[in-house]
């Protein structure tokens, strides 16, 4: 077998699996493919885009999520591409959406010079992007879910195993924040669906009796900040001590996985 046919096969293997609910090979596909949304998304809005900056990255990374789910592995067509065309569409129905709307509120505002009606048009706005957050938010959330299920963990059970104590939630946050930064540590964790606790308890100074008990609250603090479809999440969670990573300025990846 030819090394494109072998590449083909196993991206249509990891596509197959996505597609019958397995987070970790969705997980994988999508950081594989950084890189080709950052390209599709920055291509189609003609300007240099940064992560958790621009709207139209964590647009393009659920079309994305979305193309997996589509895409017919026994067509013609290659997965790039469709998922390329995926990714453009939504990318514009958004301006549409947003172009329509800006030109119905400056239409409007013309018209109505009654405060009263202008205060008016300003709330709809406002609900109106309130309602394309939500709209969003529940397919990140669902990404989310599906991630978690991957580890053993119920989206239900978080506020369960999240630590009533000030100072075991920080603890617990800083060893997210150090397996988040530790690409060996977090490959680990995604090949397994383990905490590396021996190397996670060197790396903090943490027992490993405190990280076992905040297994599932390390795994998903680590999910959030280790993948950028997640990082609209971080607004609407309680990071109490997040500056707090300061302390493990040293660099992670000197720990490694043996």
């Amino acid at each position: 077998m030819g090394l494109i046919k072998l590449f083909l096969f196993n991206l249509n293997t990891l596509i197959t699996s996505a597609q019958k609910g397995d987070p970790l090979c969705r997980e994988k596909l999508i950081k594989k493919h950084y890189h080709f949304i950052a390209k599709i998304c920055s291509k189609v809005c003609k300007r240099y885009l940064i992560w958790e900056n621009d709207d139209e990255l964590s647009i393009g990374l659920l079309a994305f999520n979305e193309a997996i789910d589509a895409f017919d592995t026994a067509g013609d067509v290659k997965f790039s591409t469709f998922a390329g065309v995926v990714i453009k569409r939504r990318l514009i129905d958004y301006f549409r959406q947003q172009a329509k709307f800006e030109k119905e509120v400056l239409s409007s505002t013309f018209e109505e010079k009654n405060e009263l009606k202008t205060g008016i048009n300003a709330k709809s706005l406002s609900l109106y992007n309130d309602d394309q957050t939500k709209e969003n938010l529940a397919g990140i959330i669902t990404y989310y879910q599906g991630l978690l299920v991957g580890y053993g963990i119920d989206i239900g059970q978080l506020p369960e195993v999240s630590p009533k104590h000030r100072d075991t939630r920080e603890n617990l946050l800083q060893a997210a924040i150090v397996l988040s930064r530790n690409p060996d540590m977090l490959d680990y964790l995604q090949k397994y669906g383990q905490v590396p606790v021996k190397l996670l308890c060197v790396s903090t100074g943490l027992s490993r009796k405190i990280i076992e008990r905040g297994r599932k609250y390390i795994i998903a603090i680590t999910l959030i900040l280790s993948d950028p479809i997640l990082s609209p999440l971080k607004r609407f969670t309680n990071f109490d001590g997040y500056q707090g990573e300061k302390d493990y300025g040293e660099d992670q990846s000197n720990y490694r996985v043996v």
